[in-house]
């Protein structure tokens, strides 16, 4: 690629060298990774090129609506430019909206982390070096036809289709996820989107040292740097089946059902690798992409998991609730006094707002549903009780509200998230839902919405959204936050569907 050549008809050499270092960004752009340590040395590229703005800013101006790719590198070379001219700010102005429209992009995200580490060099959370985040060596989420060492929208690689690998071994410990790991180790995390990641944003992960202490198992990971693993995944999040009895626009643009063909898919994929591989696994994450009790798929396999062969399995059982009723629950004995967490997903506070959000929901027997839950936790029947918001424009004004129901239906927290773009909405649209973006007309209502006190109790995760409160409750938050031994692995899982 050289982007400058229809621009001028011949390149000098300084002018060839910028060319080169620009079209080294722009394949990192295609691949999506993100790469620290060149934005870290960016202030050697521009001693030795020192045209390289020059050529970023005639790409831009070339290739604006022509390709997007070559834009967007372009944009990231003027605001690295930028910032280590000392001019931030406008480095993060530049990235913002680069963002919004890019906003899964693991390289996108990781520049502006970057920008925001130089604006902010005394925040803890930018200094990922010397932390170790477990999720990638501890858990698989298992997709149709791929799987990932995290939720994928904060960790985006594929590590294999489990439909078509012999052996689970081969997908847990495949290239991409040997890679994964490395990249955890190295403290880049070149390929975690950096702005979405709720553990990322909250500073939550543990620094080496602690994640050592935990035991000798750990401890041999971080100092041997290990990235192939004898143990399995101690979590499996099964995300294969999206049946679900509603269509929430976040999430689907229909009604989907797994047809009889596909069923009997899952089922052979349940007996050949899910089974034999739950056997060594501590939780099961059902399910991150429907609900499990309008699945057949998932309601026989919960059913099969009440064997001896899967006494010490524990739930983490993930639905829209309203199909979490007294009758259903009798009818899987194997989830009793086995759920580890109870995640129920909502999109408001209020019938109005949640109908809408969650098509095919009613309200009144949501009401009744999140008490059963709560009954269950007070007999000791589920050991954790949460509920899950998507923060959009449509509901960021009972962001407090969610609080004061989670305390009237004994819900032990709730798990606040930016809305993701699951390929549902367009650029548009998802700029519009998107009212934590700084140039979105809402946003200085929804700083307003995040001064609620109640978002200051302890019930409140706000993972990717905590910047937002203000800044003397938010600067506390990070420095005091008081987060659950499984708060990495359970507000991942939260908005993992």
């Amino acid at each position: 690629m050289n982007a400058i050549t229809h621009i001028e008809p011949s390149l000098d050499p300084e002018t060839e060298k910028a060319v080169e270092i620009f079209a080294l960004i722009v394949n990192d752009l295609r691949q999506d990774v993100d790469r620290p340590e060149m934005w870290e040395a960016f202030p050697q590229f521009l001693a030795a090129v020192p045209k390289l703005p020059e050529q970023a800013r005639g790409a831009l101006q070339y290739y604006a609506g022509r390709d997007q790719t070559i834009a967007q590198a372009a944009t990231i070379v003027l605001a690295l430019s930028a910032a280590h001219s000392g001019a931030v700010d406008q480095a993060i102005g530049l990235m913002t909206p680069l963002l919004a429209v890019n906003a899964n992009s693991p390289l996108v995200a990781g520049v502006t982390f970057f920008l925001q580490g130089m604006a902010a060099p005394d925040n803890p959370k930018y200094q990922l070096a010397g932390k170790i985040c477990p999720v990638p060596f501890e858990r698989l989420d298992v997709l149709e036809t791929s799987s990932h060492l995290c939720c994928s929208s904060f960790l985006k690689p594929n590590v294999g289709n489990l439909q078509e690998a012999a052996d689970w071994r081969d997908v847990w410990n495949s290239r991409s996820a040997e890679a994964i790991r490395a990249s955890i180790h190295d403290g880049s995390y070149r390929h975690c989107n950096k702005m979405s990641c709720p553990t990322i944003q909250s500073n939550t992960i543990p620094p080496a040292e602690e994640l050592s202490a935990r035991s000798s198992e750990w401890r041999e990971i971080i100092e041997q740097r290990e990235t192939s693993l004898e143990q399995g995944p101690v979590v499996v999040n099964l995300a294969y089946d999206r049946t679900c009895n509603l269509s929430c626009p976040s999430c689907r643009s229909s009604n989907y059902a797994a047809d009889e063909a596909t069923r009997l898919q899952y089922d052979a994929l349940q007996e050949r690798v899910m089974l034999p591989m739950l056997k060594h696994t501590q939780v099961v994450t059902i399910t991150g992409s429907g609900d499990p009790f309008a699945s057949k798929n998932f309601r026989h396999l919960m059913q099969r998991l009440a064997d001896d062969d899967y006494a010490n399995l524990k739930f983490h059982i993930m639905t829209n609730g309203m199909l979490f009723t007294p009758r259903e629950w009798e009818r899987f004995p194997a989830l009793h006094n086995r759920v580890n967490v109870l995640s129920i997903s909502l999109d408001g506070a209020s019938a109005a707002t949640h109908e809408t959000l969650r098509r095919g929901a009613r309200w009144d027997v949501m009401e009744k549903n999140l008490s059963f839950a709560g009954e269950l936790r007070r007999q000791g029947l589920i050991d954790a009780y949460h509920l899950g918001f998507v923060v959009q424009v449509e509901n960021y004004h009972e962001m407090g509200e969610m609080i004061s129901l989670a305390e009237r239906v004994g819900a032990d927290g709730v798990y606040f998230g930016r809305i993701t773009n699951w390929g549902t909405f367009s650029q548009a649209e998802y700029k519009r839902k998107a009212v934590f973006l700084p140039e979105h007309p809402e946003h200085g209502h929804f700083i307003e919405a995040m001064a609620d006190p109640r978002l200051t109790d302890p019930r409140a995760h706000l993972g990717n959204l905590v910047d937002f409160l203000p800044e003397a409750k938010s600067m506390r938050r990070s420095q005091d936050a008081q987060t659950p031994a499984d708060a990495d692995s359970e507000m991942n899982a939260a908005f993992a569907g």
